[in-house]
């Protein structure tokens, strides 16, 4: 096997973000399922298939018969289409040479590499593979650069004013929830956690100066803040946005309930899927509030399936869940955390100041 280029991992983790190169993962879809990054595509060199086959001969006959098996299943057709599939990707984006990597820049990816060469295009192979790009991905986890936490209570726009800065960690954004019982949207599932980790380091490590994230829980739906990351971010100095409840009402309504329905979500389906929200907190909340809450949900679907542009009841029943349960928890959290607060003021107030801080 001729010898071709190689980078080191820490080399290759800056190029993750790039999206002008093709960087292809030759793991199996079940390796890249349960951990990946994004911005590359998966076309595997052997299929989950064929990697079990491998192994189950490896621990029957040995190292030998094993490599001799999966170079008869990724021969022929499969091996010619696979190759195929390789030089489009790299053929697709307008730089040129593609990196590749398997789990540790062993076989795999020096097999697809050579295939690569010998059908006209190029690609270096990173040192080390999926696993050494992990390694640099936890380092940036374990020391990211300081950043400003953007607060207020859940209402109070923190996404939306977040998506105007310059440089900016979206958490919930990588995560694919909002952060609270109510937080999964129609449709889309979250990724798993060292995924969720290894987008989060990418975010923290292309970041500029004076970044800014968004105030969370440990828990974003089922991904979980690396223990690291939540413990500065309690530190953190802090900006607070400060509105009032029936503002923050309507901004739930209008990113909650107005937006998913125009975008073709039915009613009955979010009706549903929030009634069986406000079970997750029942304990929390109480019995009797839960049914009373629950009530004036039900009351305000009622009337906007009828005139849908009827706002005021579901405003209600967002109003008390926030000043009942939300607020109160979002207080409590607050008082067990020491950060500076740098500025207080409302949702266009806090993006100036930022702004500024971002260009000064």
């Amino acid at each position: 096997m001729i010898k071709h280029p190689t980078i080191p991992a820490s080399e290759a983790f800056n190029q993750l973000g790039n999206l002008e190169v093709a960087i292809i993962d030759v793991r199996s879809e079940g390796e890249f399922e349960k951990a990946h990054f994004d911005n590359t595509v998966n076309i595997p060199i052997l299929s989950d298939a064929h990697r079990h086959d491998v192994g189950l001969t490896y621990k029957v006959e040995g190292s030998e018969a094993a490599q001799v098996l999966g170079h008869q299943l990724v021969s022929g057709e499969y091996k010619d289409n696979m190759i195929q599939r390789w030089s489009e990707a790299i053929k697709s984006r307008p730089r040129q040479p593609a990196l590749v990597f398997c789990w540790r820049g062993g076989l795999r990816s020096r097999l697809a590499q050579d295939w690569i060469y010998q059908n006209g295009c190029e690609a270096i192979r990173v040192e080390g593979g999926y696993k050494a790009l992990r390694h640099e991905a936890l380092k940036v986890l374990e020391n990211p650069a300081p950043f400003i936490v953007l607060s207020g209570m859940t209402g109070s726009g923190k996404t939306r004013l977040l998506h105007q800065l310059r440089s900016y960690v979206d958490i919930e954004g990588i995560a694919k929830h909002r952060g609270s019982a109510f937080g999964l949207r129609l449709g889309v599932l979250q990724p798993q956690q060292a995924t969720f980790e290894n987008q989060l380091a990418l975010s923290f490590y292309q970041a500029s100066g004076n970044y800014v994230l968004e105030d969370e829980s440990p828990n974003i739906g089922r991904c979980h803040l690396p223990d690291h990351i939540y413990a500065r971010m309690a530190e953190a100095p802090m900006v607070m946005i400060d509105t009032p409840v029936r503002a923050r009402a309507l901004e739930i309504y209008r990113e909650y309930i107005q937006a998913p329905h125009a975008s073709g979500v039915p009613i009955s389906d979010m009706e549903n899927r929030f009634l069986l929200n406000m079970e997750k907190i029942r304990n929390r909340l109480g019995g009797l509030e839960c049914d009373q809450i629950k009530n004036l949900l039900k009351q305000a679907f009622a009337i906007g399936a009828m005139n849908e542009d009827s706002e005021a009841p579901h405003l209600d029943w967002i109003e008390r869940l926030l000043t009942i349960y939300y607020d109160k928890r979002y207080l409590y959290a607050l008082s067990l955390k020491s950060r500076p607060t740098l500025f207080k003021g409302s949702w266009r107030d806090c993006l100036d100041f930022l702004q500024d801080l971002q260009h000064a």
